[in-house]
């Protein structure tokens, strides 16, 4: 049940938007996830196995003037982690983009729920001193963080069409309890930002 409310409250932002829904903008996003702390996981994007994931955002903004916007956005996404697990993303950010000409910033905060699908069997520990493997459903965890971007904008306000690098940091929380009970997550996205008006 407790799953179920925080899924709720990420969703609530599609609401909230009524019957404007087309002029805010949508994005696609690929990266490549690492588990390191940063500045580690950022340079581990790039020479690091590679971890692929994909999200889709929709953002609506809280406050907008011509220089700069207050926003928050709800995504999905999917990642594999190699050897490890594929994991299943729904979250949501909030934060703050300034526009410098064609170019933009933006700071960010980040919650969400993550629901990890283990690619190798689960070992158990039994009471009678034996271990037994099983595959389960996954685990349930909880993901919060922190991000950087810039972006460039090749379109209009009306028409929006906005190419964004962004650095992701995050923690998975709980990982595994006697061992790395919060997981440190950097990801570095690539994707682009428009509206379907």
């Amino acid at each position: 049940m407790k799953h179920l409310g925080i899924i709720f409250l990420l969703l609530v932002p599609f609401l909230l938007v009524g019957q404007a829904w087309k002029a805010k903008p949508f994005s696609i996003s690929v990266f490549n996830n690492a588990t390191l702390l940063p500045p580690g996981s950022i340079t581990a994007t790039f020479n690091q196995p590679i971890h692929p994931g994909i999200m889709l955002g929709y953002e609506f903004g809280w406050q907008e003037r011509p220089k700069s916007k207050w926003f928050q956005n709800a995504g999905l996404g999917f990642f594999y982690h190699r050897f490890l697990y594929s994991a299943l993303v729904l979250n949501t950010q909030a934060g703050y983009r300034r526009k410098i000409k064609h170019f933009s910033v933006e700071g960010l905060l980040q919650s969400g729920y993550m629901h990890a699908f283990y690619l190798t069997d689960r070992v158990v520990f039994q009471s009678d001193g034996t271990y037994k493997a099983k595959k389960g459903i996954g685990k349930p965890q909880f993901i919060a963080g922190a991000g950087i971007g810039v972006g460039y904008d090749l379109g209009k306000v009306n028409r929006m069409r906005r190419i964004f690098l962004n650095y992701d940091f995050r923690l998975q929380i709980p990982f595994v309890k006697s061992y790395v009970p919060i997981l440190p997550n950097g990801a570095l996205s690539l994707g682009i930002q428009f509206n379907i008006q």
